[in-house]
């Protein structure tokens, strides 16, 4: 009689904000942290599907729904809030006045993390006034930063522009006792992905002694031709036949432009290919075979949103490994 071994369970202890995919979820396996303790909240339903066809553990859900006493025994929380109100390809309007009502509720969150004050309350000070609601969505892991009650550490990231923001984060955790903060900025082609992808990041610690993990002397960077198996000399047309000043070719013989979800329209030069989904993935680090999944437009908005998997592994290893 044949015995069938069961996986054992495990009680998920890292929460990961705006979960997506599965970026940070793939960095944990590369970490060697088992996935299964990464309990993902997640409101686009196609990145769910491909988060669980991925093997993830993912909720589909608004963030915003969260209480913070439902997760009594989290130990680490993972945020990357959606970023096209700050990234340059959006209209920027999280960098203009929103910006400073979203910084006088950090502050408040700050300076009285034990209020009495509802959350409905801080966070509509914030959302009621400002030109697009996805911009004060970065408040609500400060919140959990401040009232999930086991928290050990977390990890922020978003586009080079919030590099301010997270700043002044860290002064707000420096003021409520975390003993460990740091801010910098990281580009996953330095990382051996094989496209440019620069972000940045916070992480905090309250009692380990934690900073910005810097790329291994002499990692060779991986170009675009040898991720995706093309010979040398192929170059990819970015626009159609579009020529806008600044051009709209790259060689693949270097690490692949920044993707965002319009390199669906990216094309091979040599034969006109279009790039596929599961091509996308592999520039921004992910296996040739990772379960994309919705139409080919969300599909290439998850692969070209996520996190690195790489850098989120050297990010998650200096944490939580």
């Amino acid at each position: 009689m044949s015995t069938v071994m069961q996986t054992p369970a495990i009680e998920p202890d890292i929460l990961d904000l705006f979960a997506g995919p599965g970026g940070w979820d793939r960095g944990a396996e590369l970490a060697g942290i088992d996935p299964r303790r990464i309990k993902g909240i997640e409101l686009d339903a196609a990145a769910v599907q491909t988060a669980r066809a991925a093997g993830y553990n993912r909720v589909h859900g608004n963030v915003l729904d969260m209480n913070p006493a439902d997760y009594p025994n989290v130990k680490g929380l993972i945020a990357s809030a959606p970023c096209p109100t700050f990234s340059a390809s959006g209209k920027r309007t999280g960098l203009s006045d929103d910006y400073q009502h979203v910084l006088d509720v950090i502050t408040h969150i700050g300076a009285e993390p034990g209020c009495d004050c509802t959350w409905e309350e801080m966070f509509g000070d914030a959302t009621g006034i400002v030109q697009d609601q996805r911009t004060p969505l970065v408040l609500q892991a400060v919140r959990l930063a401040f009232a999930l009650p086991s928290l050990e550490w977390f990890i922020l990231e978003q586009v080079p522009a919030l590099e301010y923001m997270w700043e002044d984060i860290a002064a707000e955790l420096y003021s409520a006792g975390w003993e460990f903060v740091d801010v910098g900025m990281l580009d996953a082609m330095d990382f051996g992905v094989p496209s440019r992808r620069r972000r940045a990041f916070l992480i905090a610690h309250k009692t380990k002694p934690v900073h910005i993990p810097q790329p291994t002397p002499g990692t060779a960077r991986t170009s675009a031709a040898a991720a995706l198996g093309w010979g040398p000399g192929e170059q990819v047309r970015t626009r159609a036949n579009r020529k806008p000043g600044g051009g709209n070719l790259f060689s693949t013989d270097n690490p692949a432009w920044c993707l965002t979800e319009k390199a669906r329209t990216w094309t091979r030069e040599s034969d006109g290919a279009r790039l596929t989904s599961s091509e996308a993935g592999v520039l921004n680090g992910f296996p040739a075979g990772f379960p994309w999944s919705g139409s080919r437009s969300r599909q290439f908005l998850q692969a070209a949103n996520v996190v690195a998997p790489q850098v989120a592994a050297a990010l998650l290893a200096e944490v939580a490994g």
